[in-house]
């Protein structure tokens, strides 16, 4: 063999090596990620603590939040942005402020004084001044997923709590003890017939003593199927669960098909396809739930089923794949077939075209057992 053949040789021995290792990746074979075109339009992430009231929130007086007034005129918004702080005024005596009453106002000579003192003690608390509650710096996630199903949330990867949803998919959990910084959390559960989701992944910034809240967190449905082979025609039961009575959208992609289907009272949801408007060959399907006009999920797994005659994975061509004969098409049988590439031998030559070249390597791949 001259030097240019050998190195073409080793060039696509090369190729076939790193295109072997991208094939059996944790990134290639994950069915957990989550195309960034398909993540969900209605997530809304706001920052308590900023000085910016966002939608959703009621109020935001920056690091004022959660202190206490005197008076309603100069009342604060409380640490989670949802109403007003403790104030002398509202109507609630706060004793760890030191109120002695509170009547709702602040006006003298009605039995309560203007600070919250009993008349006959009229004496401000403490001397004056703002009292301030410290402010714990959290996340605060909440969505929607499958009824009943345990949520295990992931700070940079690494399992840090669960919650789990009521009967209506409902979620929410802080989590409080965490510093400053970029995090990215991810979100799974299982469905009620211990189907995985995918994982849900969210980047963002936590500043201190604020209350960085993420909502309208969509879980996909989870999606299965009764069988991968049918003959045209035939139907396939396509099914999987989601939230409670939504209208679950199921795509063909292959074909552009879209049926809907609703969910029932505990989110599983069942779509008897007809496959006769399909071509022969393989396809997938994925789906979404659509909760009303402007919010839906993002696209869960997507998987794949083929029409036609049942002729793969075939029995006989396992055999030939599996060179050691050991019951196994794994590395050891990819190590001799690498010896043989380019070259003619029948027992390699697994499509019998006359050389061992790269349509051997993915028939044998499709064997793969590891």
């Amino acid at each position: 063999m001259n030097f240019f053949s050998k190195t073409v040789k080793n060039f696509f021995s090369l190729i076939i090596v790193i295109s072997l290792g991208l094939f059996f990746s944790p990134f290639f074979l994950s069915t957990e990620i989550v195309q960034a075109d398909l993540l969900q339009t209605s997530v809304l992430i706001t920052v308590c603590g900023n000085g910016v009231v966002d939608a959703g929130e009621s109020c935001d007086d920056g690091v004022n939040n959660g202190r206490y007034a005197y008076n309603a005129a100069d009342r604060f918004c409380n640490s989670t942005c949802s109403g007003w702080a403790p104030y002398c005024g509202d109507g609630t005596v706060q004793s760890s402020y030191d109120e002695e009453c509170d009547d709702g106002n602040n006006v003298s000579g009605d039995g309560c004084d203007a600070v919250c003192g009993a008349e006959e003690t009229p004496s401000q608390p403490g001397g004056g001044g703002w009292y301030t509650s410290p402010i714990v710096t959290k996340v605060v996630l909440q969505g929607k997923a499958y009824p009943g199903s345990i949520i295990h949330i992931l700070k940079d990867g690494k399992e840090i709590t669960t919650t789990k949803t009521d009967s209506a998919a409902n979620f929410k959990k802080e989590i409080a003890e965490i510093t400053s910084g970029i995090y990215t959390f991810g979100l799974w559960t299982e469905d009620k017939d211990g189907v995985k989701s995918i994982t849900y992944t969210l980047t963002f910034s936590v500043s201190v003593n604020t209350v960085t809240t993420v909502s309208g967190i969509f879980l996909p449905p989870t999606i299965s199927l009764d069988k991968t082979f049918l003959p045209r025609g035939g139907t396939l039961n396509i099914f999987g669960q989601t939230i409670p009575e939504v209208e679950v959208e199921v795509y063909v992609a292959s074909s552009e098909v879209v049926e809907k289907v609703c969910a029932d009272a505990i989110g599983a949801w069942l779509l008897a396809f007809n496959t006769a408007p399909l071509d022969e060959g393989e396809h997938t399907t994925k789906s979404r739930f659509q909760l009303n006009n402007e919010e839906r999920s993002g696209f869960g797994r997507a998987l794949s089923f083929y029409i036609g005659e049942k002729t793969f994975p075939s029995e006989d061509i396992f055999r030939k794949a599996d060179f050691n004969d050991d019951g196994k098409i794994n590395l050891v049988d990819f190590s001799i077939f690498l010896m043989w590439w380019e070259k003619t031998n029948s027992q390699y030559d697994l499509n019998q075209d006359g050389t061992v070249d790269l349509a051997d390597l993915s028939i044998f791949l499709c064997y793969w057992t590891g």
